[in-house]
């Protein structure tokens, strides 16, 4: 069952997916209440009461092709025994993303927001920075973090400042590798929701 998590500008997002039955999945909406906080962990803490079991979240401003990977992360989440799986793509910059840095084992260290070249440096796996680029898959025991979760100083609640007190707390969060030969973009900005546009047309993915 997909959840989708709502803002205040839910209707056509609503009339376009339905109920999921036409992609062949059951979706249910759930609504973000702004007024009591803004931000991903006030986004997944919307959740609590309605999954009981691990679960997936995947951001609405991210695109990846194909999706196949999703199958053995969850594998690998739950081989590993882990609270937390954060996907982390492998690129050769890391300006204007967050990476995560991980032990031998990879798991998760911490995360790197805006990171210095020195702590980029350190955190770098082989050739690559891991870049913080979603899914994340969680274990119910999150919803108790997104409640200690303090507000940052944009004035919202951030899920990587949750995972980072999971981190803190000793809980085993792990770090899945997406393959390189997987299309990843935050099409949050105009030039890469550009980029993912070309990508699904030259695919024959769909017509845009």
């Amino acid at each position: 069952k997909i959840y989708v998590v709502l803002g205040e500008r839910k209707s056509q997002i609503m009339e376009y997916l339905r109920d999921g039955g036409w992609l062949g999945v059951k979706i249910a909406y759930l609504y973000q209440d702004m007024s009591r906080g803004a931000g991903t962990a006030k986004a997944v803490e919307t959740a609590e009461g309605w999954v009981s079991e691990d679960f997936m979240v995947v951001y609405g401003d991210t695109f990846f092709h194909p999706m196949e990977f999703f199958k053995s992360m969850v594998e690998f989440h739950k081989s590993r025994d882990a609270h937390a799986t954060i996907g982390v793509y492998p690129m050769g910059s890391y300006r204007e993303y967050g990476i995560v840095k991980v032990d031998e084992n990879t798991r998760v260290l911490c995360i790197l927001e805006k990171p210095s070249e020195a702590e980029a440096r350190e955190a770098k796996l082989g050739d690559a920075y891991l870049v913080n680029s979603g899914p994340i898959i969680f274990s119910p025991d999150v919803f108790k973090y997104v409640k200690k979760t303090q507000v940052s100083p944009a004035g919202e609640y951030w899920v990587t400042d949750t995972i980072k007190l999971m981190v803190d707390d000793g809980l085993n969060i792990l770090a899945y590798r997406i393959p390189g030969t997987v299309f990843w973009r935050d099409i949050g900005r105009p030039e890469t929701r550009i980029e993912a546009e070309k990508y699904v047309q030259d695919i024959g993915l769909a017509k845009i």
